[in-house]
């Protein structure tokens, strides 16, 4: 009986040994944030009876609390949430983030609504490293201002990151181009960053993923993406639709909450031997007011932008007489209709065309203040001129106008997908004649307008469609809901 008890002993005593080794592990926290899009301070929870919730100077506290070796991390997407971010152009945003503070960020799809030399300003303001591995301008060249990757180290451990941004999940590996910038294939940015990082040393890589808001992706997407790359240790997303960690090709994915009213709390357990990643466990802090309190620091700086921003943001320019909502019940805009119709009398031209897509938000009936023109229009978008010939003009508007947009100065009445009848001014439009338009440059960058490339001569006035709006309240004081009727439809 003592032979078989004694390999049994020898066998338990083995497998306590095994499993106090393994408990050993080396244990790191990453906190991760995502959109905070201008989401400064604490605000009223509308979920839950907690009290106010969220913002710099909480999330602050609670990092404080930690015990563990650890860094912060943020997604981007520093203002286009709210005014106040409008306003900075995350320029507060980022004086936050100095104050936590956090080691790497990666830019987020609404950062680049930002010229690079307004970016590579705010870049360089922040006391951490910006990545994003697949942006360039669109000259072809890496933004100088803008890293590929990171290197940094953590407790004892050497962790690279580095970013990519997926426009469209559904068509990945495809080039895409914004105004200024344009996003080369992931995959191949990606596995050239991961070689740079593991030749560099990096223990662990964890990768910053930027999915188009616009576009979530699904679970499948994950699964075909990462499954012929290089094995990452951690996936870190904004990806709205992803609401829990899972494993992906044996990378652990992890989820971050947007608009600061949580964090994402990552503990990292790590084989001190090999620095190999064993495990992340993840957790959701909501940013508790009234638990966590509000470092006095960081508060001051919070407090700074914000009596500023709302000093600014409460100057009243006029008054709506009626709801200006970017939809109504009838086929037409009014928010749009009113806006083209402000664009064409500053513009003094023949008239004008809004892509109702500009306009993030509806005026409401009363005061009308500066914070107001900030919410509905929040990105620099500016006024261009065009001249263009009427028989250019209406083929623009044929190949325009099955796309959301108002008009100002026409009337356009299509059968099917053709222009059946157009006046300009209350005329018909003369094939021969030069008009001159008023349009946002959003219209001269997007492809999906061909304006433009019909036009005989352009010219940027250099003055936000915003102020426009603005000189409109100020010089009538109160505004009127526009006539309707402007582009009718009607079957073939």
């Amino acid at each position: 009986m003592r032979l078989i008890k004694f390999p049994a002993l020898i066998i338990v005593i083995g497998l306590l040994l095994s499993l106090s080794a393994c408990s050993k592990t080396d244990k790191v926290i990453i906190y991760a944030t995502a959109r905070s899009g201008g989401w400064l301070w604490a605000r009223p929870d509308p979920d839950a009876e907690k009290g106010e919730i969220g913002g710099y100077a909480v999330f602050k506290n609670v990092y404080n609390l930690e015990q563990k070796p650890k860094l912060a991390v943020d997604l981007g997407n520093w203002f286009n949430e709210t005014p106040e971010g409008y306003l900075t152009k995350g320029q507060a945003a980022i004086d936050c983030m100095n104050a936590i503070p956090y080691a790497v960020s990666s830019l987020g799809i609404a950062d680049l609504a930002l010229a690079p030399k307004d970016l590579q300003k705010l870049v360089k303001t922040a006391a951490f490293p910006v990545i994003a591995s697949n942006l360039y301008l669109k000259t072809g060249k890496k933004p100088e201002f803008i890293k590929s990757l990171q290197l940094l180290l953590l407790g004892k451990t050497k962790i690279g990151f580095l970013s990519v941004t997926v426009m469209d999940p559904d068509r990945p590996n495809t080039p895409k181009y914004l105004a200024n910038y344009k996003f080369e294939k992931e995959s191949y940015e990606l596995q050239r960053s991961l070689k740079a990082l593991k030749d560099a040393g990096a223990d662990i890589t964890a990768l910053l993923l930027n999915i188009n808001p616009k576009k979530p992706a699904g679970k499948g997407f994950y699964t075909a993406f990462f499954a012929r790359l290089p094995r990452l240790d951690l996936i870190i997303t904004d990806d709205p639709a992803l609401k829990k960690p899972s494993r992906i090709n044996k990378a652990w994915l992890v989820p971050v909450p947007s608009k600061m009213a949580s964090a994402a709390r990552i503990e990292l357990s790590i084989d001190p031997a090999g620095g190999r990643l064993l495990k992340a466990g993840y957790k959701l802090l909501p940013l508790e007011k009234e638990k966590y309190g509000q470092d006095p620091e960081t508060l001051k700086i919070v407090s700074r932008h914000r009596e500023k921003i709302l000093k600014h943001f409460s100057k009243r320019l006029g008054t709506a007489a009626d709801d200006l909502n970017r939809s109504d019940k009838s086929p037409d805009s009014p928010l749009g209709g009113f806006t083209a119709d402000c664009v064409r009398r500053w513009a003094r031209t023949n008239g004008a065309i809004i892509n109702n897509a500009i306009l993030a938000g509806d005026i409401a009936k009363g005061a009308v203040t500066v914070g107001d023109l900030y919410r509905v229009l929040p990105y620099d978008t500016s006024v261009v001129f065009v001249k263009i010939r009427g028989e250019d003009l209406r083929r623009a508007i044929e190949e325009t106008v099955s796309k959301d947009i108002s008009v100002s100065g026409l009337q356009v009445r299509m059968k099917g997908q053709s222009v059946d009848s157009l006046l300009i001014e209350g005329t018909p439009l003369a094939a021969n004649r030069i008009y001159r338009v008023a349009v946002p440059d959003s219209i001269v960058n997007d492809k999906d307008y061909t304006l433009l490339s019909s036009a005989t001569e352009f010219a940027n006035s250099h003055r936000f469609l915003r102020e426009v709006i603005g000189w409109c309240f100020s010089r009538r004081r109160t505004a009127l809901k526009p006539a309707g009727g402007r582009i009718i439809r009607e079957q073939q």
